[in-house]
This record gives structure tokens, sequence and C-alpha cells, in this order.
């Protein structure tokens, strides 16, 4: 390949990176937007994993948005109705801090009552799904086709 083909190409390339930068920021920015419009968050690691990441394969350059946090398919597809495990359930009502209360006796729920709680509301009736990523791009779709119809390579 002659220096003027190489030099086409890395210029096709960074024109090609560029608009996927570009995009990959709208994304993750109107995603950001959304997870704070739904209230997803529980230690708040889902938001601030939400990011992008443009990779080279051996012939494609792929744009990846997502969270970067185990529970990320729960969020983005819900969870059919299930038995999830307690311990989970138990740590997540203790970064809560919820205290409920007994509406019979008026007692205090321990973390446990309430974590088993939960665990068999998500066996009734699941969890939704709210993959923002797809709402994102669904809205954004036309912008999208229009930023990559419009690259341009500048030698």
């Amino acid at each position: 390949m002659s220096s003027t083909s190489q030099e086409i190409l890395r210029a096709i390339y960074r024109a090609i990176e560029s608009k996927l930068h570009l995009i990959g920021s709208v994304i993750e920015g109107s995603a950001r937007n959304l997870i704070l419009q739904q209230d997803i968050k529980d230690k708040g690691d889902f938001f601030q994993n939400t990011g992008y990441a443009i990779q080279f394969g051996n012939s494609s350059i792929d744009l990846a948005v997502g969270s970067n946090v185990p529970h990320e398919q729960y969020v983005l597809g819900g969870k059919v109705p299930s038995w999830t495990p307690i311990e989970p359930l138990k740590a997540w009502v203790e970064r809560k801090g919820l205290a409920w209360v007994d509406k019979r006796s008026g007692k205090l729920l321990s973390i446990e009552q309430m974590a088993y709680m939960i665990q068999a509301k998500i066996k009734r009736e699941g969890i939704p799904a709210r993959n923002v990523f797809v709402e994102v791009i669904k809205n954004k779709q036309q912008w999208i086709y229009n930023q990559l119809d419009n690259i341009r390579v500048v030698l």
C-alpha cells in the first residue's frame, strides 16, 4: 500500500472515530438524563458507570454504549417473575436505609423481613425493563444517520 493510500486510510479512520465520539457522547448524555428522570439508582453506580467506547476490530469500528455494572442486564432488560437471591436484597435494603412497619402490629420490620417481601414481589411480578440506551437511540436515530451521512475526510 502506498504512503498516499495509508494517509487516506488514516484520515478516513480519524473522521469515523471523531464522528463516533460525537454520537457516543450525545447518547451518553441523553441516557444519563433519562436515568435521572426514571430515578434509576441504587448506589448510583449504574449512572456513574454509564458511558461509551469505540472498539476497533479487524474489519469494523464499533460504538458500544452501556453501563459497566453487574446488574446492568436487570436494569435494561428487567427480570421476569422469578426467584432472586436474598443476600443482595438484604444489602440493598440496608444501603437504602429502608424502615417499614407491619400494618397489623405496628412493629418495625427487620432488614431480612423487608428483603423477603421484596423477593416475593420480584418472584410474583418481576422487574420492569428500562432500557434507556435503546430509547435514546430510537429517539435520536435520524440524527445519528445524519451524522454518519455527513462524515468529512480531511487529508
